[in-house]
């Protein structure tokens, strides 16, 4: 389990008393039991049952909620296979992840896209195109052999040429277009949330990154896994609330 922020969420839940099951893809990698079934033509939902190898039944129709976190199918059972065997297989288990997690019917923080399990994750450069259309300070992007290949690198090293050497990295956390880290600039938290709405990000926990520089927010991209402890105690209270844990 290799996600500081969910543990601190899940801690905080346990502590006031409230039931919160913690489920790695590790552990959901070596299950006893799958069981996914489909709403059929005449409307009904979907049945998911995963049987884990503690005898653990996670019945997702009596789940009251879910902080969805997972980033790559839960494919370690498969570790060892072959090149041809591993990719079969985890093009099998993303869709599985994709169908239930999509299909959950409780509330859910983020619902999975077919370009990320953990929710929406726009193209870097679609990104940085539409905060600069949402009024944020976005400096050029160039590509080429001299410059970074990857789009989210390209994006960060515009920010940094931009915000100099002495600027300080600021990761801002959104639930549901709504900015919950403190001290953001309102100016700043309009176009954050602009951009939420811009990229499908409005119903959802989503970051957004920024090296500031004086009184100067440079857009350095996006991320589906924000930083929860950087919402504080305002940012858990609000999740609870969006997970239907009142």
């Amino acid at each position: 389990m290799n996600d500081p922020h969910a543990l601190w969420f899940a801690e905080r839940a346990r502590a006031e008393g409230r039931p919160c099951t913690v489920l790695p893809t590790e552990m959901l990698s070596f299950p006893r039991r799958r069981s996914h079934r489909l709403g059929g033509p005449g409307g009904g939902r979907a049945r998911t049952v995963i049987e884990l190898t503690d005898g653990t039944v996670v019945d997702c129709a009596r789940v009251g909620g879910v902080l969805n976190r997972t980033v790559a199918p839960p494919a370690h059972a498969w570790e060892y296979a072959t090149e041809a065997e591993r990719a079969y297989a985890n093009a099998e288990l993303h869709a599985f992840s994709l169908s239930w997690l999509s299909a959950l019917p409780c509330p859910v923080r983020n619902r999975p896209t077919p370009q990320c399990l953990a929710g929406p994750a726009p193209d870097p450069l679609r990104a940085w195109a539409a905060a600069r259309a949402c009024g944020l300070d976005c400096a050029p992007v160039y590509a080429g052999t001299g410059y970074p290949w990857h789009p989210a690198e390209a994006v960060r090293a515009a920010a940094h040429r931009a915000a100099g050497p002495h600027s300080r990295p600021v990761h801002t956390v959104c639930l549901d277009g709504r900015v919950v880290t403190p001290d953001v600039p309102a100016r700043v938290a309009a176009g954050v949330s602009a951009l939420c709405r811009a990229v499908g990000a409005d119903r959802c926990l989503f970051g957004v990154e920024f090296l500031v520089d004086g009184g100067r927010w440079h857009y350095a991209g996006t991320s589906p896994l924000p930083g929860l402890r950087a919402g504080g105690h305002r940012l858990y209270r609000q999740l609870l609330g969006a997970l239907g844990q009142r």
